[in-house]
């Protein structure tokens, strides 16, 4: 078997989720769906789902409602991604 090629860009994906983190680290109001977030990066469903679900796994935000995020409570302001 041959080494195989990263077909993704990872660097652009790792530029869209910290944009994410920053956008939510900055804005204590923000609600999110993974509709919005589609619409907002422009990613897929699929893709703005598993962006949701790591947010919500490192604790910056949590689901308040089926499928509605907003940012976790007590959250300081030190960045969680570098």
């Amino acid at each position: 078997m041959g080494k195989r090629t990263e077909r993704r860009n990872l660097g652009e994906r790792a530029a869209i989720v910290r944009g994410v983190v920053n956008a939510v680290a900055q804005n204590p109001s923000v609600t999110l769906t993974a509709e919005t977030l589609e619409v907002w990066v422009n990613v897929p469903s699929d893709a703005a789902q598993r962006i949701l679900a790591r947010l919500a796994a490192s604790g910056l935000v949590r689901e308040i409602k089926k499928g509605v995020f907003v940012r976790a409570t007590g959250m300081g302001t030190a960045p969680l991604w570098n």
